[in-house]
């Protein structure tokens, strides 16, 4: 009997894994996630229900094809100054000819592989197909899986398809498939500056499951060396990527990623060093931070107790906190759930929940009946006990997306109205001239040349203006008699093309 429980602490890892049914009904579920995700997205894209990031990444994405620049956005100006977000790049060959539901597609696929990979993963730790089917189910429809990839009010960020590659990853590095790992590392790298923290973590929980999967092996054998090549690319790729970032030039609406943190004065990290310095004096304060105290009870419950099973994996994992800490430090939005930041610590919950699902598997099937018994008992009531804390976690209009409710703030007839009145300004205007909207009116015009109301100075004075006068975000708010005093519009210069409820359409005076 204590040799059985000791399962519950170590792996088994099949290397060669031949394709059987089970994996051909993971890819028809999976398919049909994509159509169901996809399907909720696009009702809350034309319920307006999407604003702000959603819209700057399909103006990134594109620019490279519309002879902009690379990652060039009317918000920012220049992207790669903020952030290293190069995957935008290739994902403009959907967002050109498609728009806003191009990326939206995308992310659905992201659920759809999320969910096959998850299956493929537990059947390489040695979990019968059919559990596997269900348990890669239930993963991904607990609360903080969907509240992550619902993104309510922004609808896409493309750190949200980091997860999915490091399951990607996780499945290669298993295996131990050196190119494949080498090639979905540098994908996940190319997510964001602080992404390589994510692929660093899966390479480390990789290599040691390996490990510990393998012990009557020689040492030699158990070293995973597509594990430890990932590591290091990902270390080496952080101060590359912020080298990246500080090589531009700052804008007036576009300052480095650490400068806009606030906590410290801008300029202060003039190179990677200096910013890793602070990040190392500051350590004691990182671990004794709120942030790592919610991280904590998350990764508990968010992982259904299983990284109990691996303890390790706590201090393996506090490295996803970091950014997190940092923001919170300058005292601005500390949402750690907040999915571009939530991405690693998301990686790494499933990551840890797959492999301690299956050792929990391992250990039933090799058990008497009786202990099966109670085993299934246990995590039965485990699995419940950690669902209703991660419904104590997500926001409210998150559990929305469980009835394909879109997030949206309009009313249906505001919705028509709001289509009646803008369907003109689509007819008539050309896709070059400049526009501004209110926050959730950005629909209209995602494709065309958007501007931001508060992103004003220094850039082309709008022709057409698409307001909501009751938009619950002042700054870009839009009155028949003023606009946001700091846009440098002037509402006299424009004349009123039509009203309809909430909505007015303005074009500038000739």
């Amino acid at each position: 009997m204590p040799l059985r429980w000791r399962e519950l602490f170590t792996s088994k890892v099949d290397r060669k894994l031949p394709w059987n049914r089970w994996d051909s009904v993971a890819l028809v579920i999976g398919v049909f996630t994509v159509v169901w995700v996809f399907a909720l997205k696009l009702k809350t894209f034309y319920d307006l229900g999407y604003s702000g990031d959603l819209f700057l990444s399909v103006q990134a994405a594109r620019s490279w094809l519309e002879g902009k620049g690379l990652l060039r956005d009317n918000y920012t100006g220049n992207l790669l100054t903020i952030h290293t977000q190069f995957l935008l790049v290739p994902l403009g060959i959907l967002a050109k000819p498609f728009g806003a539901p191009g990326l939206l597609f995308m992310l659905s696929m992201a659920v759809g592989a999320t969910y096959f990979c998850a299956v493929r993963i537990l059947r390489v730790l040695g979990v019968a197909g059919p559990i596997a089917l269900i348990a890669a189910g239930t993963i991904l429809v607990s609360p903080l899986s969907v509240a992550f990839y619902q993104d309510a009010g922004h609808g896409f960020h493309v750190e949200i398809l980091a997860p999915a590659l490091c399951l990607v990853l996780f499945y290669f590095l298993l295996r131990q498939r050196m190119i494949p790992s080498i090639v979905t590392a540098l994908a996940v790298i190319s997510v964001k500056e602080d992404a390589p923290i994510a692929a660093a973590v899966v390479a480390i929980i990789a290599g040691v499951e390996t490990w510990i999967s393998s012990a009557e092996k020689p040492l030699r054998c158990r070293f995973n060396q597509s594990a430890a090549l990932t590591l290091l690319l990902s270390i080496l790729a952080i101060p590359f990527l912020l080298a990246v970032s500080w090589s531009q030039s700052p804008t007036e609406y576009a300052r480095h990623s650490v400068d806009r943190l606030g906590i410290v004065p801008a300029g202060s990290f003039s190179n990677e060093g200096i910013f890793f310095a602070f990040v190392g004096s500051h350590v004691t304060h990182w671990l004794g931070s709120s942030v790592v105290r919610q991280w904590l009870w998350i990764v508990v419950v968010g992982s259904f107790g299983t990284i109990l099973l691996r303890p390790c994996y706590i201090v393996i994992g506090l490295p996803t906190t970091v950014v997190a800490w940092l923001v919170h430090g300058a005292r601005r939005a500390d949402d750690l759930l907040w999915p571009p930041r939530f991405s690693p610590v998301e990686a790494l919950l499933w990551c840890v929940t797959l492999v301690g699902f299956a050792s929990i598997v391992r250990l039933s099937m090799s058990a008497e009946r009786r202990t099966r018994i109670i085993i299934l008992a246990a995590a039965i009531a485990v699995a419940v006990l950690s669902a209703f804390a991660q419904l104590g976690f997500v926001p409210k209009y998150a559990r929305e997306a469980y009835f394909l409710r879109s997030s949206s703030v309009y009313s249906p007839q505001e919705r028509q109205q709001a289509d009646a009145l803008f369907v003109r300004y689509q007819r008539e205007a050309k896709p070059e001239e400049p526009v501004v909207a209110s926050t959730l009116l950005f629909r209209y015009a995602h494709d065309r040349n958007l501007f931001w109301l508060n992103r004003l100075h220094g850039r082309p004075a709008p022709i057409w203006i698409l307001g909501d006068t009751a938009d619950p975000y002042l700054p870009l708010r839009i009155n028949l008699d003023k606009a946001d005093g700091n846009s440098g519009i002037r509402i006299e210069d424009y004349a009123l093309i039509d009203r309809y409820g909430r909505f007015v359409l303005m074009r500038k005076k000739e």
